[in-house]
């Protein structure tokens, strides 16, 4: 049985396109966006599994799948299918608290009518599958990546995740599975705690190329053939900043997205190992084929000194989104989300500071196809309500201000900062600054609200902004070097 509800357009109060609440006890876990920027995504409501379709209004239907009784159906991954029709896995638990479950597989049809559903239970002494899920077709199969548990061998009463790779029929058919579990010196016991998983195609072969990486900083890159046996694999180098860390340091990397044949962006998050002084920093970096690490990159503004990451979406060279909850002095306090927009060079467009949302957790990003960006979020603290909002943004929200370094002839340059009102570029000199290719500019309105905070790369020594999408008033700009010096001043925009 299904059930179909029409969810109400909530207000708006950061400028973005809509907002809509889904009601009480829903969960996100996964999904996508059309050619028509309406969003379908799947995760639960309640006890039962749940489908929502969002439309490019803002408004949202709901249909749900009951679970067994005295059980919870959460839905983790949505693929469309070539008759229109939708490949659905998830897990069965027994209850909220118990994080191990069956795997379900259903599959839909165009109008979400149930075609065929099964459920699965694990093998190989697992005790069932956690909340790790990843997807893809793969020429007209669907492979999944799961995260499965099991106790470990002499350590009674302590378990460990592993991954498990299956492959189904687009009518659900089981075709393969393989557990990840090997003693050394097979690599893939280098998945240890497995954490964070992706599936893609290999650009130059027929093969599967699995991202997963690990509790302390483990991380593989592996390659399978179509029956799942491995022909290749490497370690992710780690990603760490060391000057960001006051002692030892680990780094979680968070799977990206491919935007060339040879390179992925990968998002990580750095944190010293020592709890007590526990600062995490958010980098960006560039992985190839190997898993090098070509080139690397903090995502940070200066007065945030920790960070917890949310999601990535990759849109296109220029399009970036990644979103990450920030606190500003102890995890304690309350935080909020942020939706940073980069490019593939690692420089910082701008970014979506979600005060009005404390305490709540960035769980989803997607981009659009007009080049903007979904964001899910959800209360995760006791200061909230766990309601989950979804949030569209046009790309201009993130205020893409154009910025450039160039070297100018020394008598042409007229003052720290001009013109001065500017109307359409401010022209800032950086020659006292010491020589660098990476500088960091901020630029705040009259009341402290930030309005652009982007990294921008160049040689020269005349940093141009453009301004012409600010609205008229008094500005502050500071200019930050890799070695934290600073200028600073004031401007008007007319």
């Amino acid at each position: 049985m299904m059930l179909c509800c029409l969810m109400v357009m909530a207000a708006t109060s950061y400028g973005q396109q809509w907002e809509t609440v889904l009601p009480d006890s829903v969960s996100i876990s996964g999904g996508f966006v059309n050619e028509d920027n309406t969003i379908e995504l799947v995760g639960c409501s309640g006890n039962d599994g749940a489908y929502f379709k969002v439309f490019e209004d803002g408004q949202c239907e709901t249909t749900t799948f009951p679970a067994p009784d005295g059980k919870q159906l959460v839905l983790q991954t949505l693929t469309p299918l070539d008759d229109g029709g939708y490949f659905v896995s998830g897990r069965i638990m027994t209850n909220r608290l118990n994080d191990s479950g069956e795997l379900k597989i259903i599959i839909l049809d165009e109008d979400l009518n149930v075609v065929n559903e099964r459920t699965i239970q694990v093998a190989g002494g697992f005790l069932g599958l956690t909340d790790g899920a990843a997807v893809m077709d793969d020429d007209g199969t669907i492979v999944l990546l799961k995260t499965a548990r099991r106790e470990m061998p002499n350590y009674q009463g302590s378990y460990e995740s592993r991954g498990a790779l299956f492959r189904f029929t687009q009518s659900g058919d089981s075709l393969n599975c393989r557990y990840l579990l090997a003693d050394p010196p097979d690599p893939i016991c280098y998945i240890h705690q497995i954490q964070y998983q992706k599936l893609m195609n290999d650009p130059y072969s027929d093969q599967i190329i699995a991202v997963c990486a690990g509790q302390g900083g483990l991380q593989s890159l592996l390659y399978f053939d179509y029956d799942f046996k491995l022909t290749n694999d490497f370690f992710i180098d780690d990603i760490s900043l060391p000057e960001l860390s006051s002692g030892k340091y680990v780094s979680e990397p968070h799977v990206g997205y491919w935007y060339n044949a040879n390179q992925m962006l990968l998002v990580a998050t750095q944190k010293d190992s020592d709890h007590n002084v526990n600062h995490p920093h958010l980098l960006i970096g560039k992985m190839n084929r190997e898993g090098e690490i070509i080139e690397k990159a903090e995502i940070n503004k200066p007065d945030t000194l920790f960070y917890a990451y949310g999601g990535t979406a990759y849109a296109n060279d220029s399009t970036v989104y990644v979103s990450t909850r920030c606190h500003t002095e102890s995890w304690m306090d309350p935080y909020y989300p942020c939706v940073y927009l980069v490019n593939t060079g690692l420089e910082i467009l701008g970014k979506v500071e979600l005060w009005d949302e404390l305490d709540y957790h960035p769980r989803v990003v997607f981009p659009t196809n007009d080049g903007g960006c979904v964001f899910c979020i959800k209360g995760t603290s006791w200061y909230v309500e766990p309601t989950v909002k979804i949030i569209r943004f046009s790309r201009e929200d993130f205020n893409p201000i154009p910025c450039s370094v160039k070297e100018v002839p020394q008598e042409t340059i007229k003052a720290l900062a001009y013109p001065n009102p500017a109307k359409d570029a401010l022209n800032i000199d950086i020659s006292g600054l010491p020589e660098h290719n990476k500088y960091r500019i901020q630029i705040t309105d009259a009341l402290g609200h930030i309005c652009m905070d982007r990294i921008i790369r160049g040689e020269g020594n005349v940093l141009t902004i453009g301004v012409s999408g600010l609205k008229a008033g008094v500005y502050f700009y500071r200019v930050y070097n890799a070695e934290k010096e600073m200028i600073g001043g004031k401007f008007v925009k007319e």
